[in-house]
């Protein structure tokens, strides 16, 4: 149950390229599919991780589906106005952030029981598989000079934004090429933070019968993993989502009235929904 696992457990806002309202309705069967990916339960593990996917799918909807509907709305205000700034973006960075925390205090105080119960081989299970994961990114960088990483960027970048606006002009290619050889360089910093997480990681999971260390240890590297990254790290991560704020900022200066359509309809029924889903008992 790593942090990639528990965040695709905890977070349901990643609807991007197909239906949300079909993707939400299929979350529960998404959790347990990667779950498998990780650990085999027991099935009495199973029956209480069941629970707690229904309890928490149960709160969400009614509790965190309206915060995100209303964040997505102030976004499409701000863009449409063309009043964001890079501060504003910092700060809707930071409600997003939110949005995590409020689902770590509802869904923790029942994960962290069954985490608790797994057995050694289980963990072990676990922790092999989080480190052939860790390697197999090592070695998707390893050997890349700066030009390909801004071009692996530049063509994310570009495709992340064509599921929001269609076709993608050479402008806007230049925009993000341009914003993404001015980032600060992390990659190896943030290798270095995820090296150290998964070490602080295993020897949680390793004494998780130690019930106020294994909670401690698993808030803090849920809710406050940026204590495990030096000062130069988060303060460049800072720097680069303001200068990605910039970025977005500029690209919609640059939509066309058919891109605007597209970026408008496909804001307008993410946020309907959402709206949706909610409602929906």
């Amino acid at each position: 149950m790593s942090k990639k696992l528990i965040i695709l457990l905890l977070s349901s806002l990643f609807f991007v390229g197909c239906s949300t309202k079909v993707s939400y309705f299929f979350l529960d069967w998404a959790i347990e599919w990667e779950v498998e990916e990780y650990v085999d339960l027991t099935s009495e593990q199973q029956d209480k991780f069941d629970l707690i996917v229904e309890s928490f799918l149960v709160w969400h909807r009614q509790q965190e589906l309206p915060r995100y509907r209303d964040q997505l709305s102030l976004l499409s205000s701000l863009t449409n106005q063309q009043t964001m700034t890079p501060e504003l973006w910092l700060e809707q960075v930071s409600m997003a952030k939110a949005h995590w925390y409020r689902i770590f205090d509802f869904v923790m105080p029942d994960l962290l029981p069954l985490i608790a119960s797994l057995s050694d081989e289980q963990v072990e299970q676990i922790l092999v598989q989080l480190k052939k994961e860790q390697r197999e990114l090592i070695e998707e960088y390893a050997g890349k000079d700066q030009a390909e990483l801004i071009t692996d960027s530049d063509k994310r970048i570009a495709k992340q934004l064509s599921e929001w606006t269609g076709n993608v002009s050479d402008e806007q290619k230049g925009i993000i090429h341009q914003a993404n050889t001015e980032r600060l360089a992390t990659l190896d910093m943030w290798l270095e933070y995820r090296h150290e997480w998964l070490s602080q990681f295993e020897q949680a999971l390793k004494r998780r019968q130690q019930t106020e260390y294994f909670t401690q240890q698993m808030t803090l590297l849920m809710v406050s993993p940026d204590e495990l990254k030096s000062q130069v790290y988060r303060d460049n991560v800072t720097e680069n989502t303001r200068k990605f704020g910039s970025m977005l900022i500029t690209l919609n200066r640059t939509f066309s009235p058919k891109q605007r359509k597209h970026f408008d309809k496909k804001l307008t029924e993410l946020v309907d929904d959402l709206t949706e889903l909610h409602l929906d008992k």
